[in-house]
């Protein structure tokens, strides 16, 4: 039994245009029946109503889908919903892992044998980036529909505010062209940058992908009075399955087609025909096989995924990087070798770098991608409690933290040091005191890695690989862009993304205990406050790195689906592998054989490796020894059946009256029997004795194959007694003494011969000694020369890490520059089209005034004709 309280939304489903209400559940999961019994309370008002839900049957209705919500639907994170014939049942979590592990306990009470199945996963990748050409003033929203139902919802972004990420050249002609032109807000070439990723899983069977486009309502108009095009969209994008099927993202701009309906809104709310979307998405339909199919692979991933990095690293791009790491980090987070896989690609990196310390984590590796994704995976829960309510608040907060003097009035410089003072203070706190649990998975993986470098004699490079991991590569990231890492959804407004970026680098140079420089010199303000929170940094990082620590910590509860993860692994690799020269792929041997098993069970049109032959594993072949007879347990003695008792002692008192009993020698083994005792009859021979046998007989057993007759126990003709183990042959004992002897004179041989090897081997220990007293001449004339070497050495690997540290600190800050530079630029851009448009306007006032200065000559000109007009001519003649 299961039991949970969370937020459940009843409604006719999600994407249709009803009230939802939201109730505060209580329930308990019963996995052997596959009942879900839930009761609530509404809470509309003060006080509270009990409404009865009843149970869940998961089993009986085969339709039942169970998948999770996304965020920008209902407002809350961590929904999933319940679908059935009958109606739609939406709960909260607190977390991604949690709602992760509701959702596939939900699903293996409705299809126990789930791993066991062959099954199809659907899933949709999406970025929402930008859109053109769109009317102006106004705020506009997108919706994905799936078969027409409503899966998600960008932000709303307004029109014509720096936040635009694309060049406008190319749209400033259209926008100065229709400039002059009647009701033209459409064709004003306006842009609006969303940048908003969609990660869409566990999708049913769909066929349609559409977006709509939305404005956004006027919140201050009264409801009867809003437009209608506020409660249809204003346009639609329709995306091709077939365009976006694949590994690989396609990215390009589709036309927005207007819907009919806008027309009745006026002019000004009719698109543009150039108005489009520039979606980048892919869409993936990947075949799961049942989880005996993928054990054999499992088995190799898990025993020998260092030997598999090292083969294929040298293969990859960078993007094929990142994908091969985040899937062997979920697959072997499921099998339970995740932190083993992450300790040994650190030990691995600290021993490829050597001495470039500053290096660590910053090239684009496996193990740096791993770590990432591996710290994301298990810290989520992590960087929300640490850092999710500093984002929120400077999201909503409209105070500028610019502090540099060319971008930045200087009345307001001193007042916005202070407040990116405050806002790194904040964070700084938030961060070195541990507010939320601290992922325990993390450290261990630390704890290990710092053992490690002090097994080395390098602590110092430890902790850098502990702050390169948790902050170059995950909390700095986090702040620079939060809606990459599930803090928030919509992208930052241009001041909030500047104080984003300034804070990132306060925090990333306190991590590398490293001061502002002059070519930062609007930073220096801020080494004071570097220099106040060193100790508190350091003092961190030995605590999430110690074993024993005290602080508290959680482990991931998440859930993983492993034969989901094999696949998507199994895919990555034919994809990489199959491109690849034959000679690259022997030496990926036994991988592409156990891969193209796999690519058998999924049909002939999945893609296969070409394998040679003779890298095939062989099947053992038995060969059988040259003399079978000679090293057979079986010897020739065993191959008759054995005489009874009873009719060797009837022959033996018929011959023994005619002949004398010769004395015989006894050994040790065989005692003495008494006078009065009789002797005792022979017992059978079992089929573990050995008897010898007589030469005749051994020569005959030798040539015929072993053939097995009665003993002829009435013939006339006597034959001696067999001889027994305890009797000693003369002839045996000559021919033992004959190959003793032979064997002294071996000895003999050898002795002689070892004799001559000791001779030699004094001579050439004496031209070694020799050689030896002229080596070590050698290496003292060269151990000065190697002193002064290594002296040299010394002083340039300390000039190579300060110039590795500059240049890693360069890096960072190159990634920064180039932002701002791209901010820049749209500024640029956007000054070159006003005043490509100012151009034009003073051209038409130049225009203007020419015309107004002749109008104002020719008025003068008529003012003056009617002011003197001309007298009439008198004749005086009269």
């Amino acid at each position: 039994m299961m039991g949970f309280r969370r937020w459940i939304v009843c409604g006719g489903g999600l994407g249709k245009q009803n009230t939802r209400t939201w109730l505060a559940c209580e329930g308990v999961l019963c996995l052997t029946c596959s009942l879900l019994f839930v009761t609530y309370r509404q809470y509309g008002s003060r006080e509270s109503v009990s409404v009865p839900v009843g149970s869940l049957d998961l089993s009986a209705d085969t339709s039942t889908v169970i998948r999770p919500v996304h965020s920008s639907i209902l407002g809350e994170k961590y929904c999933f919903e319940v679908i059935n014939s009958e109606n739609t049942h939406c709960f909260g979590c607190s977390s991604a892992a949690e709602r992760d592990r509701w959702i596939e306990d939900l699903r293996r009470a409705a299809q126990p044998n789930k791993d066991n199945i062959e099954r199809t996963e659907n899933s949709l990748s999406l970025w929402v980036n930008e859109a053109k050409d769109l009317p102006p003033k106004r705020r506009y929203y997108c919706e994905v529909h799936l078969d027409g139902t409503l899966f998600a919802r960008t932000s709303s972004r307004a029109v014509g505010k720096p936040t635009n990420r694309s060049s406008m050249a190319g749209d400033g002609a259209s926008g100065s062209s229709g400039g002059l032109g009647g009701g033209g807000g459409a064709a004003g070439g306006c842009q609006l940058f969303w940048g908003e990723f969609f990660e869409l899983d566990n999708l049913p069977s769909i066929s349609q992908i559409s977006l709509h486009l939305f404005r956004e309502e006027d919140s201050k108009k009264k409801r009867h009075s809003r437009d209608e095009c506020s409660l249809h969209p204003l346009g639609s994008v329709n995306i091709p399955l077939a365009d976006i099927r694949g590994r690989t993202y396609q990215e390009k701009w589709y036309p927005i087609t207007p819907f009919k309906a806008s027309a009745t809104a006026g002019n000004k709310e009719v698109l543009s025909s150039q108005a489009s979307l520039r979606i980048k998405a892919r869409f993936q339909n990947l075949k799961v096989l049942p989880m005996e199919k993928y054990k054999e692979f499992a088995e190799y991933v898990t025993v020998r995924y260092v030997e598999m990095c090292g083969n294929l690293e040298p293969l990859l791009n960078v993007k094929e990087k990142e994908e091969l790491a985040g899937a062997l980090v979920h697959v072997l987070q499921s099998i339970g070798k995740a932190k083993e896989f992450l300790i040994d690609l650190g030990d691995a990196e600290v021993n490829r770098l050597g001495e470039k310390e500053a290096l660590i984590f910053r090239e684009n590796t496996l193990a740096t991608k791993a770590i990432d994704e591996y710290m994301k995976l298990v810290g989520q829960k992590y960087l929300i409690d640490t850092l999710g309510d500093f984002i929120n608040r400077l999201y909503a907060s409209v105070e500028n933290c610019e502090v540099d003097p060319l971008k930045c009035p200087a009345a307001e410089l001193s007042s916005n040091q202070q407040h990116l003072r405050e806002t790194c203070e904040d964070v700084v706190q938030k961060i070195i005191e541990i507010h939320g649990s601290f992922p325990e998975e993390l450290n261990k993986i630390f704890s290990n890695w710092m053992e490690l470098c002090e097994d080395k004699g390098k602590a110092e490079i430890g902790q850098r690989l502990i702050s390169a991991s948790l902050f170059l590569r995950f909390l700095c990231p986090a702040i620079l862009s939060p809606s990459l890492f599930g803090l928030t959804q919509a992208y930052p407004e241009p001041n909030t993304l500047r104080t984003l970026t300034l804070t990132a680098k306060v925090i990333q140079n306190l991590a590398n205990s490293t001061l502002f420089g002059e070519k930062e010199e609007y930073m220096l303000f801020m080494n004071e406050f570097l220099e106040q929170h060193w100790d508190g940094m350091r003092c961190f990082l030995q605590t999430v790195s110690n074993q024993d620590t005290e602080i508290p910590m959680t482990s991931f509860d998440g859930y993983v689906d492993l034969p989901l993860r094999l696949a998507v692994l199994h895919g990555l690799l034919v994809d990489i592998i199959y491109k690849k020269d034959q000679d690259t792929i022997d030496k990926l041997h036994p991988l592409p054989s156990i891969l193209n098993q796999i690519s058998d069970s999924l049909g002939p049109e999945a893609p296969r490796i070409i394998v040679n032959s003779h890298t095939k594993p062989s099947k053992p072949v038995y060969v059988p020894p040259r003399e079978l007879r000679k090293y057979s347990p079986l010897q020739s003695s065993l191959q008759r059946l054995p005489v009874d008792s009873k009719g060797l002692q009837d022959r033996y008192n018929r011959t023994s009256s005619t002949r004398e009993r010769k004395p015989v020698a006894r050994t040790q083994s065989a005692p003495h029997r008494r006078p009065g005792h009789g002797k005792q009859a022979l017992k059978r021979q079992i089929s573990s004795e050995a008897l010898p046998t007589s030469d005749h007989e051994e020569q005959e057993a030798e040539v015929n194959e072993p053939v097995i007759t009665r003993p002829d126990t009435v013939s006339k003709a006597w034959r001696p007694p067999a001889p027994v183990p305890w009797i000693v042959n003369s002839n045996r004992e000559s021919s033992e003494m004959k190959a003793e002897n032979e064997q002294f004179s071996l000895l003999d041989r050898h002795a002689q011969e070892l004799s001559e090897l000791r001779l030699g081997i004094e001579q050439v220990t004496e031209r070694e000694l020799d050689m030896a007293k002229r080596l070590e001449d050698f290496i003292i004339q060269s151990q000065d020369q190697n002193a002064m070497l290594q002296n040299e050495v010394y002083e340039l690997k300390n000039l190579l890490a300060v110039r590795d540290e500059q240049l890693a600190s360069a890096t960072f800050r190159l990634g920064v520059i180039e932002e701002e530079r791209e901010e820049d630029e749209r500024r640029l851009d956007v000054a070159l089209a006003a005043a490509e448009r100012m151009n034009v306007l003073e051209e038409q006032f130049a225009g203007l005034m020419k015309d107004l200065q002749q109008l104002n000559e020719a008025y003068s000109s008529s003012q003056n004709k009617t002011q003197h007009p001309e007298k009439p001519h008198i004749n005086s003649s009269t």
